[in-house]
């Protein structure tokens, strides 16, 4: 049998292609299998969304690189907004009529650094834990992907959204989807309060519920949506604490969730 200088032979090789080729394109399928099933007829028609939209963790390089000069270390437990989101999928799973869809909005490349770092495949574990949830699970990579799925995933003039949740860093003026992971002390993935511009305004039921479980959106980041959307964020006024897992916790007293 002819082998190749790894010691590997064309048909060892080209199970290996083929493995990875499915494995890709079972991926794929599970990511558009919830639109497929609407589209085919195989549920009733939803006439409304709740959508959980989820940022992603540090990397533990870059944050115990900085840990001699501050006080914390964020994202110890790179499931942190993963986990929070999952109760709230859950909760919003056991509450939703036949015709509302749940959707997971999940930022990627954030989980696909953390999961090279860790060596493990958190994309598959993400993508699992939606299939348990049995959640509308939406990968996206840039602003620019997300905006497109709020305003026009699916017919907004028809399809609102009717509960929103955001889990992530954030500060008040800005929800980061990505923070010191793909550059040391910085974001290069956000939602700052002038990008709410960019998404159409009516997007949202008239009594949408909408909450942000980041640090100190209520501060800022709530008026701004309130004046876009004319449907109130809730926001923290202080820090939020992920550290005992479920949802977050206000992390200091006498702060208070406000909007």
């Amino acid at each position: 049998m002819n082998r190749n200088p790894n010691g590997k032979s064309r048909l060892e090789g080209l199970l290996s292609g083929c493995y990875l080729a499915c494995k890709h394109v079972t991926r794929l399928f599970a990511a558009f299998l919830p639109i497929i099933l609407l589209a085919r007829g195989a549920g009733p028609d939803p006439d409304r969304e709740d959508i959980v939209l989820t940022g992603g963790p540090a990397l533990r390089f870059t944050e115990y690189s900085k840990s001699a000069t501050l006080p914390e270390v964020h994202d110890a437990y790179w499931f942190n907004f993963v986990d929070a989101s999952s109760v709230r999928l859950r909760e919003l799973k056991e509450r939703a009529g036949p015709a509302e869809l749940v959707t997971w909005l999940v930022y990627r490349p954030a989980y696909m650094s953390r999961g090279n770092e860790l060596d493990i495949d958190l994309l598959a574990k993400i993508e699992k834990k939606a299939q348990t949830l049995s959640a509308n699970l939406q990968w996206f990579d840039t602003q620019q992907e997300l905006i497109n799925y709020l305003n026009a995933g699916l017919d907004r003039s028809r399809i609102k959204i009717s509960d929103f949740d955001y889990f992530g860093h954030s500060n008040k003026s800005c929800f980061f989807f990505d923070y010191n992971n793909a550059v040391r002390g910085m974001s290069i993935a956000w939602l700052d309060v002038r990008d709410l511009r960019k998404i159409t305004e009516n997007i949202f039921a008239p009594e949408a519920t909408c909450k942000s479980w980041g640090c100190f959106s209520g501060q800022l980041y709530s008026k701004w949506w309130t004046d876009r959307f004319a449907v109130p964020l809730t926001g923290a006024n202080g820090k939020t604490d992920y550290e005992h897992g479920g949802l977050p916790r206000l992390s200091n007293w006498g702060d208070k969730w406000v909007h």
